[in-house]
């Protein structure tokens, strides 16, 4: 098997990793994507958390080595023994077999947190929302999926936040693509790792594309700005225009529907989300171009 393409999908809890992950499996197949959740790798479990007076999000509470060395395995192609956390229990309660495939998806809280693990990735997408949104989401799935209530959630956010400030936001810098939602759009902050896309194939009323100032990459930094109002032809008009280049670039068999999430009020379609969904999953077909071909010239 020819060395699978190493994602890393981050962004602190409740930011939309599970529901980004479900959507480029969708676009790309269940038989060529592998998930792998980086909440196993807790080296302290809930109880032992507590007693030493410390959150999940401090690293001290997190297993490293074994993290890094076991994605250092994934990306040569060979088979891990992964651990599985129960958010209930609080503790790691089985292990799962997971074998290697064409994209392998890592999502966690600290994908980009050592050197070792950022140099395994060839695509490394960081999720942001505002903290409205990440509140509001926060809450819908640690009470639907976890059993907490809305107190409890909002008290342990609290808690958290001096530590997502100082060991999981930082992690942003070493993104390639960074998305910021916001209650008026989503804005999307390309590295200058990443070639820059032709400004005119995505070019709408609601769509707005920007160099930053060179700092001596390979590639210019851009910003690319999608307004929350966008209608529902320049949604189309964006999306076949991406699917075109992946298209052409990468098998894919279009979804009926992307951006799908849950909330309180039932399932719903986001068309950030699904742009989002998309534009992560061309940047994934541009490397895959790019180590095919130079797979080929060797």
């Amino acid at each position: 098997m020819v060395r699978p393409i190493m994602v890393a999908v981050g962004g602190d809890s409740g930011t939309g990793k599970v529901t980004l992950c479900k959507g480029l499996r969708d676009i790309f197949g269940e038989e060529r994507c592998i998930e792998v959740r980086l909440d196993g790798y807790f080296g302290l479990n809930r109880a032992q958390r507590h007693a030493v007076g410390i959150t999940a999000l401090d690293p001290r509470a997190h297993n490293f080595a074994q993290m890094e060395e076991d994605l250092w395995h994934l990306s040569r192609a060979e088979t891990i023994e992964k651990p599985i956390y129960d958010h209930r229990r609080g503790a790691v309660a089985s292990y799962e077999t997971i074998e290697p495939r064409e994209i392998v998806l890592v999502q966690g809280m600290f994908p980009l947190y050592t050197w070792a693990l950022r140099s395994l990735f060839d695509v490394a997408v960081w999720l942001e929302p505002d903290a409205r949104l990440k509140t509001d989401w926060t809450v819908h799935r640690d009470i639907t999926e976890r059993g907490y209530n809305d107190e409890q959630v909002r008290a342990e956010m609290a808690r958290r936040r001096p530590d997502y400030e100082r060991y999981i936001a930082p992690q942003a810098h070493f993104a390639d693509l960074r998305a910021c939602f916001s209650q008026s759009g989503v804005t999307f902050y390309k590295s200058n790792r990443l070639a820059p896309l032709d400004a005119a194939e995505i070019a709408t009323p609601f769509t707005r594309m920007r160099e930053l100032e060179n700092d001596g990459g390979p590639f210019p930094r851009t910003v690319l700005e999608v307004d929350g109002a966008i209608d529902a032809p320049s949604v189309k008009f964006l999306e076949d225009a991406i699917w075109k280049r992946i298209g052409t670039r990468f098998a894919a068999v279009r979804p009926d529907r992307l951006g799908v999430f849950d909330d309180p009020a039932g399932e719903h379609t986001s068309p950030m989300l699904a742009l989002t969904q998309l534009f992560v999953a061309l940047r994934i077909c541009l490397v895959a171009g790019q180590l095919r071909d130079a797979s080929l010239s060797v």
